[in-house]
């Protein structure tokens, strides 16, 4: 299985055209062609010189081929750094975009939603039935885009290494009834039993509360979405040592496993069988992981395709 990943690996990172389309570049200004160039350049230079140095004995035609060789490397070095360059700078100001339209989207989604709020409780005698419905729709349509709008800040925090936690003491088995309780209309939806196997005694761990939300809401709904009807979801929390650990399983599609070592990518979404039928932006996961590291844990998965999957996280307890 190691031999096939770090096959992969290096297959991705010799994979010229797809690196050219994920960066925006053309394929010969991507970091590994350049690379490649100049390893190339380099051994090129190093025969010259010394076949150079076997039929020349002058010392002055020696050190102009040095010279030449030299130039030539630091040519392709700029041109490398310049090309790296232009990709960081693009990418910050990708993120600095989302970040400011992010925020300027949580304006108008805010108000959208309190004037729902005002007309549902001002007027519900009034409004027929067929209005109630497309009221309905409206909300909901604004909390998917409040959702996302949410996911994009929270991506551009991440990459900029300003993702804050306001960090409190809590016991992590109410956390989890919390997030349990949120996803019960989705599992009674979809058929579902949704089980969680708590723990006895209070497990208080360092962390901030609406994050971790986030984190169990991601992993839950995930594994409710893609499960078959009538399939099943558990949640067990258990102490480990001076950590505490949380399992979601469930038996649903799986991830293929030429795709695992992607799934905590931004905007990866699997190609399994329940892809057209779920919604996503495939940022759950990425944010999850980011939000569990943060936070002093670590995140981590096994899956089966066809089988099903689970998704562990564990933190450290907080000390008494």
């Amino acid at each position: 299985m190691l031999g096939a990943k770090l096959k992969k690996r290096i297959y991705n990172e010799f994979n010229l055209k797809k690196q050219a389309e994920e960066l925006g570049l053309k394929v010969w200004q991507t970091p590994s062609f350049l690379f490649i160039v100049m390893g190339f350049v380099i051994v090129v230079a190093i025969a010259g010189v010394y076949f150079i140095s076997n039929n020349y004995d002058s010392p002055d035609i020696l050190v102009i081929s040095e010279s030449v060789v030299v130039s030539i490397l630091f040519i392709i070095g700029n041109f490398i750094i310049s090309s790296v360059d232009q990709v960081a700078r693009a990418n910050k100001m990708k993120t600095e975009f989302i970040s400011i339209a992010s925020h300027q989207l949580k304006t108008p989604i805010a108000e959208i939603n309190w004037q729902i709020e005002l007309l549902l409780s001002k007027f519900p005698g009034g409004l027929s039935e067929k209005q109630q419905l497309l009221i309905g729709q409206i909300a909901h349509s604004s909390q998917k885009m409040a959702r996302l709008v949410g996911d994009l800040l929270d991506v551009a925090h991440i990459d900029q290494g300003k993702l804050a936690l306001n960090k409190e003491q809590i016991n992590l088995c109410d956390i989890i009834n919390e997030a349990v309780m949120n996803q019960r209309p989705l599992a009674s939806a979809a058929e579902i039993e949704l089980k969680y196997l708590g723990s006895a005694v209070p497990l208080e761990v360092l962390v901030d509360r609406r994050r971790i939300v986030v984190v169990l809401d991601n992993l839950i709904s995930n594994a409710i979405k893609y499960t078959g009807e009538k399939g099943r979801v558990e949640i067990l929390l258990e102490k480990k040592d001076e950590l505490v650990q949380v399992c979601i399983r469930d038996n649903g599609v799986g991830i293929p496993r030429n795709e695992q070592t992607d799934i905590f990518k931004k905007f990866f979404r699997s190609n399994n069988k329940m892809k057209n039928n779920t919604e996503g932006t495939g940022l759950g996961l990425y944010i999850a992981k980011n939000i569990i590291e943060q936070s002093g844990g670590k995140l981590w998965f096994q899956s089966i395709e066809n089988t099903g999957s689970e998704f562990f996280f564990s933190l450290p307890l907080a000390k008494a």
